[in-house]
């Protein structure tokens, strides 16, 4: 299977995203994926999954995950999710455990929007409330670093170091917002949220793009339409904005005619399509 990759200063996000048949977005180097909505064996070993919603597009391969990973006594993975899906998941998984009679490892973890969860050492990330048809959230990866506080940067190194001997700590952290994941959702998740709206890279749901479904219906299903981007195109700050989840409606070919003639000069340099290569 074909996959499509994204690369910003390094870090690379892979995977594949079609609407109503499968989403899974990896960053190995922070071993997590953002869904888990088709099954890729390779892709076992990550250790993070950041559950959008429970719509079996984005969390199919949830079941086979956990198995996979069990079988091979990998560690015990974590899942987070909206807080709401938590018990459902659990009893999901314990009836699959149950029919494979085999003993299911894994932690789910319900998160309320905001709340913070370290990735590994200079990052972290939040959900935050998105809008869709059944309870559902994005995320967004902070990356972290310490700088010197503003009281301390007229001080001698001598007086900082005297304070860091008396157990003061001369810095603070600094977070940036590194990337945000949709998920399925109205435009309003960006809209509303400073933090996706600057964050460097955006995965944006963009499921429909022209009038083979309009903004009503769009919004109706609880996604996002490209014309309503476009209307809202000076509220992007974002460097990278990788639109996602195109509906099945379109072939590739349209999916870049349409972009190419409907993006505002605005975006023009910073929006792509999360495509497989040579489509």
């Amino acid at each position: 299977m074909l996959t499509a990759s994204f690369e910003y200063k390094g870090t690379k996000f892979e995977g594949l995203s079609e609407g109503g048949i499968r989403t899974s977005i990896i960053c190995s180097s922070l071993d997590f994926m953002f869904d888990f909505g088709f099954i890729n064996p390779d892709k076992i070993h990550i250790g993070k999954i950041l559950l959008s919603h429970a719509h079996l597009d984005h969390s199919c391969g949830i079941p086979y995950y956990v198995s996979q990973r069990s079988l091979r006594k990998l560690p015990v993975p974590k899942i987070y999710l909206p807080k709401s899906l938590e018990p459902k998941m659990s009893q999901i998984l314990k009836l699959y455990s149950e029919i494979e009679d085999f003993d299911y490892q894994c932690e789910l973890i319900g998160l309320d929007f905001g709340d913070r969860v370290d990735l590994k050492p200079g990052y972290f990330f939040k959900p935050w409330e998105s809008f869709h048809r059944v309870p559902s959230q994005g995320y967004t990866v902070y990356e972290t670093k310490r700088k010197l506080k503003k009281e301390w940067t007229s001080l001698s190194s001598d007086e900082i170091r005297n304070k860091k001997d008396l157990g003061e700590d001369p810095t603070e952290e600094i977070s940036v917002p590194l990337v945000s994941f949709s998920g399925d959702t109205k435009i309003e998740y960006v809209l509303e949220n400073e933090d996706v709206r600057k964050s460097k890279i955006l995965f944006m749901e963009c499921t429909y793009y022209c009038d083979k479904r309009d903004v009503n219906r769009a919004r109706e299903w609880g996604h996002t339409h490209f014309d309503e981007i476009v209307a809202h195109a000076s509220a992007f700050e974002n460097e990278a904005i990788v639109l996602i989840h195109p509906s099945k409606r379109y072939s590739y070919r349209e999916l870049n005619d349409l972009l190419r003639k409907k993006v505002p000069p605005v975006l023009k340099d910073r929006v792509s399509l999360f495509l497989p290569p040579k489509s």
